[in-house]
């Protein structure tokens, strides 16, 4: 158990790391302007839902409501996506947690990051047979991937 405390440690800190990464407003230039406004409003509203679960200041379920909306409005928008898994994990919502990654896993499957937090989600919820297979299956694909490499040398272990 000590064990797995640490693994989800590490990959809170690592997501929290990434997450401080990401791009505030993605901007393509093959997108006409009006596409572009509704793309920022609505990292926007991801953005004012996390300042206000970060802050503490304000409802929590308000913020999770919000980002939510921007679910209803873009089902696959990444942040969004990204933002529910982590809080997910943060709160011990490990289905929840599991399936917000696997699709962020399916939509880019090239971010070890999505793939590494959903085989963490699944270890919490006991699925740790098809954790394994998942972080080799993705080796395979993507023999570079440090972290999910280590995951899976830990595991055989």
């Amino acid at each position: 158990m000590k064990r797995n405390q640490l693994i989800v440690l590490a990959v809170a800190v690592i997501t929290a790391f990434a997450i401080f990464n990401l791009p505030r407003t993605p901007y393509d230039e093959e997108q006409g302007g009006d596409e572009v406004v509704a793309i920022s409003g609505l990292d926007t509203k991801v953005d004012e839902a996390v300042a206000i679960i970060q802050s503490g200041e304000g409802s929590p379920m308000v913020a999770i409501g919000m980002l939510l909306e921007v679910l209803k409005e873009d089902p696959n928008h990444e942040k969004a996506l990204m933002w529910l898994g982590n809080f997910s994990m943060m709160s011990g919502q490990w289905e929840k947690a599991v399936d917000r990654f696997h699709q962020l896993s399916q939509l880019h499957p090239e971010e070890e990051l999505y793939t590494l937090n959903k085989v963490q989600a699944m270890l919490q919820v006991g699925d740790t047979s098809e954790a394994v297979t998942i972080a080799n299956d993705y080796l395979e694909t993507y023999p570079e991937a440090n972290r999910i490499n280590d995951f899976a040398k830990d595991s055989q272990n």
